[in-house]
């Protein structure tokens, strides 16, 4: 995107204002030329990211296949790291089975009755129950595969959706400023508030819940975050707590809780991290990312003693900080990690204080080592990027990037997603019920990508939603993933065996049928008084018919108008 002289450009903004608000459009210039059109878009964009316009809607959503990726993953770093041999372990990857005296790997592949009968006859590791290794080798073989039903559907933008820590609330927050939060103790969802907000401008950004569950943090294009109670039914009960940014209007893309529940932290577009005090309801740090430019897009703690914190930027670079070492008047990073070729979106940590993801605007996410951080004396190569991830095509070169940045310490990058119109999340998976073994993540084709942190290969690309899946969330204790999507809707997605999935498209063949068959008003309807002819035990007969020959992979060859109705609806 070209950059603008604030000061020089202050005419060209007031001139664009006037012509937006008249409804003149750039083609209504008769001596436009293709440097104008440059300019304007510099313009437009200038103001969209100030926030002085809004993007009400972009344009409507067509199906997108997902990214061809020619390159096969790099494993060589990654399996000379400690968390590829620690995610084996965990995830019940490294079995081992006992032969006499001696632990050996088992040569057969692995069955979960054979784990049963061990743990019945008392061979297992432990003489007895399952360890939590096994455990995790067990529920991965029933992560989410498909889309199980719609929890949610707000008529709005869905921007967040999270579970807090006990996974005993799910909470939503959309554009028409609304936070909904859900009964998640089981699997039925029941909507227990719909709570209102205030000072929201476009949208809800971002929210967060304080450990014990009982608040949490929302931010919006406002010079401030505002904190509410959970069971709160009205929205005079909102606090706001200031940042006293020192220009122009703020958005703030990003905010988290600390572990202790005393501190926030938030990112903002004037490419600066505030830190607040809660207790003492003020602003404790402000510390420059990046220029001032340029948006910070996501905050967050990298393990639960809250002292180590990073932050991701549009600049593509990753900064580490240690509040314990740090004030306002010398706010300096103690590390940095390059390796992306394009903004960040969205970073989320292992909790163990060594290992984070990124998502990024290059089409991929990368894992990191914090104790290998970039040279300190590697500058960030200047990389000429023209494209909008807001509204245009991504380019086809990020997907097969074949030459890694100057000081690139990253030891595994995932391709296979894609990031578009907003800041798209991605995240580890649990570690009690998976091991970590996964790293799944939101897409821009509408799906929820699942992939598999040993190997980097996908390996679920789950369909349902019709707009961008912004945000997903695993819940912490069963296998279940739910996906927050800008095509207004809120989805469950769990483990569907062959068999189940066979039977559901049974089911739904059967429910097409008979809608087909007492249906008139039907547009394929003859409208033969031959079909008043026809009882139920008929109807179920040829229903049932069109199952088997489904599933046998054949169709009936008859030729009378019963046989070629149900040849209609295959």
């Amino acid at each position: 995107m070209n950059q603008l002289d604030v000061d020089d450009g202050g005419g060209d903004l007031e001139m664009l204002r006037e012509r937006l608000f008249n409804g003149i459009q750039p083609q209504d210039d008769v001596n436009e030329t293709p440097a104008s059109r440059g300019e304007f878009a510099s313009i437009l964009r200038h103001l969209i990211r100030s926030g002085e316009i809004m993007v009400l809607n972009y344009e409507s959503y067509t199906h997108h296949p997902l990214p061809v990726i020619k390159k096969k993953p790099n494993l060589q770093r990654l399996k000379r790291n400690d968390i590829y041999h620690s995610t084996k372990r965990a995830s019940g990857q490294c079995e081992m089975v006992k032969a006499g005296e001696n632990w050996k790997k088992p040569k057969a592949k692995f069955s979960m009755m054979d784990m049963v009968t061990q743990r019945q006859q008392g061979l297992g590791k432990r003489k007895g129950p399952f360890m939590q290794s096994d455990k995790c080798r067990i529920m991965n073989h029933f992560r989410p595969n498909t889309f199980t039903d719609t929890v949610s559907s707000c008529g709005s933008k869905v921007f967040c959706g999270r579970f807090t820590c006990n996974g005993n609330r799910f909470v939503t927050a959309s554009q028409d400023t609304r936070v909904r939060v859900y009964d998640s103790s089981r699997s039925q969802y029941k909507l227990m508030h719909e709570l209102e907000t205030k000072h929201v401008a476009w949208s809800i950004l971002d929210i967060d819940f304080s450990p014990d569950g009982n608040s949490f943090v929302y931010s919006t294009w406002a010079d401030a975050l505002f904190i509410s109670s959970m069971d709160r039914g009205m929205s005079d009960n909102i606090h706001s707590l200031y940042l006293s940014p020192n220009n122009r209007k703020l958005g703030v893309f990003t905010v988290c809780y600390s572990s202790c529940g005393k501190h926030i932290l938030c990112g903002a577009n004037d490419g600066r991290l505030y830190a607040c005090d809660i207790e003492a309801n003020r602003r404790m740090l402000m510390a420059p990312v990046a220029r001032f430019d340029t948006d910070v897009n996501s905050v967050g703690f990298v393990d639960e003693l809250s002292n180590i914190f990073f932050s991701g930027s549009d600049d593509s670079v990753i900064k580490l900080w240690d509040r314990r070492c740090m004030n306002e008047t010398n706010p300096e990073a103690v590390g940095r990690l390059i390796g992306h070729y394009d903004g960040i979106t969205h970073i989320d940590s292992r909790n163990d204080g060594r290992y984070i993801i990124s998502n990024s605007k290059d089409q991929s996410i990368k894992l990191w080592d914090l104790r290998k951080m970039s040279p300190s004396n590697i500058r960030r190569e200047h990389i000429h990027s023209i494209w909008d991830y807001r509204w245009d095509d991504v380019p086809k070169r990020f997907f097969n990037i074949t030459k890694s940045l100057k000081g690139d310490t990253s030891i595994m990058t995932y391709r296979g997603h894609k990031v578009q119109k907003s800041l798209i999340r991605a995240k580890f998976s649990p570690a009690r019920t998976t091991g970590q073994r996964y790293i799944y993540t939101g897409c821009g084709t509408g799906r929820l990508i699942i992939y598999d942190v040993l190997t980097g290969s996908i390996v679920e690309a789950i369909e349902g939603h019709h707009d961008i899946v912004r945000d997903v969330d695993w819940h912490p204790h069963r296998s279940e993933i739910m996906t927050s999507s800008w095509d207004s809707s809120v989805h469950r997605h769990t483990h569907c065996s062959p068999i189940e999935k066979q039977e559901q498209r049974e089911s739904s063949l059967i429910k097409k049928t008979r809608r087909r068959l007492y249906n008139p008003n039907h547009p394929n309807d003859t409208g033969s008084e031959d079909d008043d002819d026809y009882d139920d035990d008929d109807a179920d007969n040829f229903i049932i018919e069109g199952v088997e020959n489904l599933v046998l992979g054949t169709y009936s060859k008859k030729k009378n108008r019963k046989s070629d109705f149900v040849r209609g609806e295959m």
